[in-house]
């Protein structure tokens, strides 16, 4: 059923082999399901190995690509955050329906649309990794990102996709021969844009129990993003746990496993 091991996922990662095709694994007998949602231009090859960990957990585990993320293409297609959150809905309903127990992981921006989720739906627990609040600034960067990208792009479809933010490099290799994309479209970021800007509104609104992990080191999103949403959800059991080693892509990064750990520990509460 799972292309990697226990051993692949700790200190052989070279033998990792992930794949970005949509998953669904029920655990025999089991009553609690986890929906693991992916970030803008990535896939579900993200968070297989916390899939395979919360399976081995005792979890039924699905995870989906979102409409405009789907299929290999020679340029990320348009797509618009409704799209994605239509698909999300549409997998949550029947794990709500068949389980005692729903919980919702989001890495990036499947981690703003696990809070919408949360804000519309009874979800038992979320956690959030490296959750796109704010786009990274560089120092030399005169202008924040967000105003350049809903400025530039109305007119520019794409920018070419840099290497995976991924330090452990066997890792990288493995989710760069998953990643059906070698571009970003601007059209779709603007809508992730978009929807921050909805969630920003409902934070204080949101009560479900929260696990929150973000790297010092992350070169896509701003780790103050992190913070903020910390500080403004207005559950009051909620976690943030901050990494230093880790760039972006914290479900396969060097410090994984410490994640995979809290998640589980977390979720089993």
């Amino acid at each position: 059923m799972w292309v990697t091991s226990q051993k692949a996922r700790g200190f052989s990662s070279r033998l990792v082999n992930l794949v970005n095709r949509p998953f669904f694994h029920r655990y025999p007998e089991g009553d609690r399901a986890c929906l693991l949602l992916h970030g803008l231009g990535g896939g579900v090859y993200e968070l297989q190995l916390l899939a395979e960990v919360l399976y081995e957990a005792g979890w039924t585990v699905q995870g989906i690509l979102y409409p405009g993320h789907d299929r290999p293409r020679a340029q990320m297609p348009a797509s618009t955050w409704h799209q994605w959150y239509e698909a999300v809905v549409t997998a949550f309903k029947p794990l709500r329906d068949t389980h005692r127990t729903v919980a919702v992981v989001g890495f990036s921006t499947g981690g703003t649309l696990a809070l919408h989720l949360a804000d519309e739906y009874a979800v038992d627990a979320l956690v959030l990794l490296a959750p796109f609040l704010r786009i990274y600034r560089p120092w030399f960067l005169p202008l924040a990102p967000e105003t350049l990208v809903q400025s530039f792009g109305q007119w520019i479809p794409w920018v070419p996709r840099r290497s995976l933010p991924i330090r452990d490099r066997a890792l990288r290799q493995a989710a760069e021969a998953a990643c059906f994309f070698k571009s970003f479209n601007l059209q779709a970021v603007r809508s992730a844009l978009n929807l921050i800007a909805q969630v920003a509104q409902e934070l204080p609104l949101i009560t479900t129990p929260t696990l929150i992990f973000q790297s010092h080191a992350d070169t896509i999103v701003d780790p103050q993003g992190a913070q903020i949403i910390y500080a403004q959800l207005g559950s009051p059991q909620k976690e943030l746990h901050w990494l230093k080693d880790s760039d972006h892509l914290l479900p396969l990064d060097v410090e994984r496993e410490q994640v995979f750990a809290k998640v589980v520990a977390f979720l089993g509460r």
